[in-house]
């Protein structure tokens, strides 16, 4: 009998320990499998400060991250590109603004319709990551410069 109730307790405990795993309401769920059914290898983040939860995953040979509101409108989406697949204008202006550098990494994020490019550049002097408009609008996030 006491192993029975310690089995039960147990139990109760990895059901309650598991039960906070899968931070996602059904109605993200249901907004992510409609928008994304052929997803593969899907992890949930729930990012508690904004009320928001981040799907990463892998839809049609990309890796994505996609993110819902409590009420399943998916209000973000992200991936990233190869820097070839840039728009024209994006890679113009970076080119005229800042040729010593050299484009490391590109992020496509698409916000509310809206779509910008997180663009990771370095050169000799400094390192800097910029979100650029498709129209070529260019926005320093962060500058690093380098020791010589």
């Amino acid at each position: 009998m006491k192993k029975l109730i310690l089995i039960a307790a147990t139990a109760f405990v990895s059901m309650a320990s598991f039960a906070n795993v899968d931070p996602v309401n059904g109605r993200v769920l249901e907004a992510f499998r409609t928008s994304f059914a052929d997803a593969k290898n899907v992890q949930w983040k729930s990012l508690d400060e904004s009320g928001l939860f981040q799907a990463t995953f892998n839809y049609q040979n990309s890796d994505l991250s996609a993110f819902f509101n409590e009420e399943g409108e998916m209000v973000a989406v992200a991936r990233y590109i190869n820097k070839a697949n840039l728009p024209i204008m994006v890679t113009k202006q970076i080119q005229e603004r800042y040729p010593e550098h050299i484009i490391q990494t590109a992020i496509e994020h698409i916000a509310y319709g809206a779509t910008t490019y997180h663009i990771t550049m370095s050169s000799p002097k400094s390192s800097l990551v910029v979100a650029v408009s498709p129209s070529g609008d260019i926005s320093v996030s962060k500058k690093i410069k380098h020791k010589m």
